[in-house]
């Protein structure tokens, strides 16, 4: 496991990969935190950080609202995301992540199922 893992800091960013067309408004929360909603036209970006715990139950998850679209993701989840820079790009079919030995965004995943 990486350094920032527990004791540095981890960097979170979630980029609008939707189409041209299609702001999104982001709204992310952990536990402790709400980050509070904000709108992001296409290509734009969102970012924060914070200091993972010393348990390893860091959680933080998103909600994504689209025309004609609600959906949520675990945009950090401790025990799955070993990385300090956690880059994303939101597409319809679910976010994916910055894989840096490959250059791209190929770590995709679906929405999380709704409730």
């Amino acid at each position: 496991m990486c350094e920032g893992k527990f004791w540095g800091i981890t960097h979170v960013k979630i980029i609008n990969g939707l189409e041209p067309t299609a702001d999104v408004s982001v709204h992310c929360k952990s536990k402790d935190d709400d980050l509070g909603a904000r709108q992001l036209q296409y290509n734009a970006s969102f970012q924060f950080q914070f200091r993972p715990n010393f348990w390893g139950s860091t959680q933080f998850y998103c909600s994504f609202v689209w025309p004609k679209q609600i959906q949520w993701f675990d945009i950090f989840e401790h025990s799955r995301d070993d990385c300090k820079f956690c880059t994303w790009i939101v597409k319809t079919g679910g976010p994916c992540m910055y894989n840096y030995a490959s250059e791209s965004f190929d770590q995709c995943h679906s929405w999380n199922k709704k409730i």
